[in-house]
């Protein structure tokens, strides 16, 4: 039985994208193979140092926001409990959101997790968009993808093009939307690159460009202008903030 290190396990709206507003469980994995200057969860992002243990942070019921500390790594069955819980019984089938740090990090874990849990959940993935032959392997065991493209001026690392154009195609299935975080530094040339990119594979899917918070926020002329020069080959460009930090949710 593999096991995973997870940060967190709490119950909030989703914050971003087409499925903003909507209840969702947060399993936020810990660890990550970028650094991106705006990352907005740095200690999600680390691995733990030699002989540290970090606690999963686990909400305790739906209705209070009260939390406890388990033991790292998290079996399989442990974590489906740790989500159960969180559960408001209702008509439709409740969603887990797989965030981090990289999710697909944790493949194998995944592997032996997720067709258990799509009996009870629809599961959302969020993911860095790289690690595409860890896509290859999740794409029946998700039911949405939240892919980012990692725009070179904003995050500070190199460029990743082809990286990215090979996910879209391991992507292909579940319900996918590709999101860019945008920020004081970010060219235009980058969201063109990233919105041709798209159009190469479906110009017809929701393309995201969300504003960075705090002091990498971005001019507000520049998000109009990213988002009429990508609206030249995609038909849903759509400018999006974070709406669970507005709200000062988790």
């Amino acid at each position: 039985m593999t096991n995973a290190m997870i940060d967190e396990v709490f119950a909030s709206i989703q914050g971003e994208g087409p499925w903003t507003g909507q209840r969702h469980i947060f399993v936020r994995f810990i660890g990550c193979d970028l650094r991106c200057s705006y990352c907005d969860t740095p200690e999600a992002v680390k691995e733990p140092a030699g002989g540290e243990q970090r606690p999963c942070r686990a909400q305790i019921s739906p209705y209070t926001f009260e939390r406890e500390n388990l033991q790292n790594p998290i079996p399989p069955l442990a974590l489906t409990g740790l989500c159960s819980r969180l559960v408001i019984r209702g008509p439709s089938r409740p969603i887990v959101s797989l965030t981090g740090g990289e999710p697909l990090l944790h493949r194998e874990f995944l592997q032996e997790w997720l067709p258990e849990m799509r009996n009870s959940f629809r599961i959302y993935l969020e993911t860095n968009g790289i690690h595409h032959e860890a896509m290859k392997e999740m794409n029946r065991l998700v039911d949405i993808v939240s892919m980012d493209m990692k725009l070179p001026s904003a995050t500070g690392q190199k460029a990743r093009w082809e990286e990215h154009r090979t996910f879209l195609t391991a992507a292909a299935g579940p319900a996918l939307f590709v999101k860019v975080v945008v920020t004081r530094t970010t060219a235009a040339d980058d969201i063109i690159a990233a919105a041709r990119l798209l159009a190469e594979h479906d110009r017809r899917l929701a393309f995201i460009i969300q504003p960075a918070g705090g002091g990498d926020a971005p001019d507000l002329k520049d998000l109009i202008r990213f988002q009429h020069s990508a609206l030249e080959v995609l038909e849903d460009v759509r400018v999006l903030t974070q709406v669970h930090r507005m709200l000062g949710m988790p």
